[in-house]
């Protein structure tokens, strides 16, 4: 049999469904590029105040931690804003309209910036130096955090190799604004054993369960010496988070005032059409006791209103300790 003359009579069939798998293949393309096309020209067309606006309220509606906004009707407040930030006549005005909006959340994390914001604030963190140490005595070291950025393991570890071998030592928080997870937890690794509990956290969606925060061995050192605290109520976020874990163990003693109790966690940083950047509380913090921590913050074990008081009752504790120390070993 001449098999290419036997099959002449199915070819066009076999047109006819090549065809129609081209055809359907062309409507499944015009279905998902036309409207995608036609979105993105309406964007393009929009007013960069639409923009803005739609990305914040659209954001916040969707990724905050809390559905029920606090309590907060946020449509309510959306169609309030709405026309408002939509016909501001500057971009300072916009952006001091929208902290409006998100102050109306009460949270201490959900925040807005402006392009001029995000300007200065890298400029200024550049400026700006995260870990110093020193010695205050022969017995005593100092290690001052200003914040927690990114991979700051190796600067722990440095300021703990050259005072570690000091039998006491004062970690000053003081001013500290908090930073990134993984830099508070290998901090905390430096002074707590690895795995230990730091923190837990809650998002929007309960199924998902409760975030675990814990100590890391990151930064490659243990100090196991004595350890003051130094906290303020500038103390916030994660610097609160690891003055609240090295108190909940007794591994430290507070010196202080009473902490900023500003500690959420945010896993949502959106860029605006106009070069702004909107940052959203995805979750909420509680310490390794289970006790929330946004809006009630550390209470210090030793109260000291002043950063010299606060310096001077450090330096107390430790010559108590030693005293206590001594008639120890002269009672034995």
């Amino acid at each position: 049999m001449n098999w290419e003359l036997s099959a002449v009579p199915y070819w066009p069939i076999h047109r006819r469904r090549v065809l129609r798998q081209r055809l359907l293949a062309c409507a499944i393309a015009v279905a998902v590029i036309v409207p995608a096309v036609t979105i993105r020209a309406r964007l393009a067309a929009e007013p960069v105040g639409e923009k803005v606006f739609d990305t914040v309220s659209s954001t916040i509606t969707y990724r905050y931690f809390d559905a029920n906004f606090r309590g907060v009707p946020w449509n309510s407040v959306i169609a309030e804003y709405r026309p408002l930030v939509e016909n501001a006549p500057s971009t300072a005005e916009r952006y001091a309209l929208l902290r409006g909006m998100l102050d109306r959340l009460g949270d201490s994390h959900t925040a807005i910036f402006s392009p001029l914001q995000l300007r200065k604030s890298v400029a200024d963190a550049d400026r700006s130096t995260s870990v110093t140490w020193r010695d205050l005595t022969p017995n005593i070291g100092y290690v001052k955090i200003g914040s927690f950025p990114d991979k700051m393991a190796e600067a722990i570890g440095w300021a703990l190799q050259r005072e570690g071998d000091r039998a006491g030592l004062v970690l000053d928080l003081r001013g500290n604004p908090g930073g990134i997870v993984d830099s508070v937890d290998a901090t905390a690794g430096a002074f707590l054993p690895a795995g230990t509990l730091l923190s837990t956290a809650q998002g929007r969606w309960h199924l998902f369960g409760v975030r675990r925060f814990t100590a890391d061995g990151d930064t490659g050192v243990s100090y196991r010496g004595r350890l003051v605290v130094l906290v303020d109520g500038e103390t916030a976020s994660g610097a609160e988070t690891l003055a609240r874990a090295l108190q909940y163990y007794h591994r430290a003693t507070i010196v202080g005032t009473h902490t900023a109790g500003k500690v959420m966690g945010v896993e949502v940083e959106m860029p605006l059409a106009d070069g702004g950047l909107l940052r959203v509380a995805t979750l909420d913090v509680a310490g390794p006791d289970g006790q929330r921590l946004e809006g009630h913050g550390v209470d210090p074990d030793v109260s000291a209103a002043t950063p010299a008081r606060q310096m001077q009752t450090a330096l107390a504790l430790f010559a108590h300790h030693e005293s206590l120390a001594r008639k120890t070993v002269n009672r034995v």
